[in-house]
């Protein structure tokens, strides 16, 4: 159940990523917050790290390049990669 409520969470930041800030639909507010250097980043990782995940943002988005290169492979490969 706790890995169903961490995809929620992700799908609700794409989600307002995409409504509040006109970004892509495959990248959170945490990655983008990291990759776009803003200052968000620092009281995203503050809140998080109540939750014991340190540097959410850089992990958000090197999970969110993982994905997508996993991805990329699997498209390539032509399976399904689940």
């Amino acid at each position: 159940m706790s890995n169903y409520f961490k995809r929620l969470g992700n799908a609700m930041s794409q989600f307002f990523n995409v409504l509040l800030l006109n970004g892509d639909a495959n990248e959170s507010i945490s990655g983008r917050s990291y990759r776009c250097g803003w200052r968000s980043e620092k009281y995203i990782d503050m809140v998080f790290s109540w939750f014991s995940d340190e540097d959410h943002c850089m992990m958000s988005h090197v999970n969110e390049l993982k994905w997508a290169n996993s991805f990329i492979k699997n498209k390539r490969e032509g399976t399904n990669g689940k």
